[in-house]
């Protein structure tokens, strides 16, 4: 199932930025502020609507998808979510089934796992706003991953958390592509992306400035160019750590 997008345009956001995207992968982009990160992956996700160009799944306008069959397909994880209501961990989870809603014993099953793929069994009784800035993002993210979507898609999703859910989290994007799911991540760490993503689309003014493997792209001529910032690369494959010079 592949998602593209072709020639996205949105005043003062992007400029006719094309991306083909392969489901078993795990990409990143990437950007200084500004660049067009959010706007791309908010198109891609079906939520915010191009000027010109279009969105597809599986060559299918997106927008031409019923509500219900695309947020089976699409999970999308913003960089800033507000919980409307007060609710428990596991109701909010549970949210996540409202695009199935077939059978019992399968949402069930479907909220668990999440539940317990983001290290929230021990907090799914609690009420949400008495979670950590962290515990939030995670218990948010288990309600994307209840929706098992075949692309899940997400806005800065290490933000808040610390360095041993980062990693956590990270492995667990790893497994999802591994299993056959298009990753689609907005990171701001570039080491994260060097050492963990398939693939790197780098933004840069509302249009793709690069686009491939990691080691491929992240050069430090290119970071120079994108971020203005002189910077190498040390360690080995899959360790990398990056250098500000």
């Amino acid at each position: 199932m592949s998602l593209t997008a072709d020639k996205l345009t949105v005043a003062g956001r992007l400029t006719a930025a094309s991306v083909a995207l392969r489901p078993g992968e795990v990409t990143a982009i990437l950007g200084p502020n500004g660049a067009g990160k959010s706007s791309l992956i908010a198109c891609l996700a079906g939520l915010l609507d191009a000027e010109r160009g279009t969105v597809a799944l599986d060559r299918a306008a997106l927008s031409a998808l019923p509500p219900r069959e695309r947020a089976r397909a699409i999970g999308f994880l913003p960089q800033s979510a507000e919980v409307a209501w007060d609710m428990s961990v596991e109701t909010l989870v549970g949210l996540g089934r409202l695009p199935w809603r077939q059978d019992r014993a399968e949402d069930e099953a479907a909220i668990a796992d999440a539940i317990a793929a983001m290290d929230l069994a021990d907090l799914k009784d609690r009420a949400v706003n008495r979670l950590s800035g962290g515990e939030r993002a995670r218990a948010l993210l288990a309600r994307v991953l209840a929706g098992q979507p075949r692309w899940l898609l997400a806005d800065e999703p290490l933000a808040n958390l610390d360095l041993r859910h980062q990693q956590a989290l990270l492995a667990r994007f790893r497994a999802l592509a591994d299993r056959g799911l298009g990753v689609v991540l907005v990171l701001h760490d570039l080491a994260q992306a060097m050492n963990h993503a398939d693939r790197v689309i780098v933004m840069a003014q509302g249009a793709v400035a690069a686009d491939g493997a990691p080691g491929e792209v992240l050069t430090p001529a290119l970071i120079e160019q994108v971020w203005e910032t002189q910077a190498r690369w040390l360690g080995e494959p899959g360790q990398r750590a990056l250098i500000v010079t």
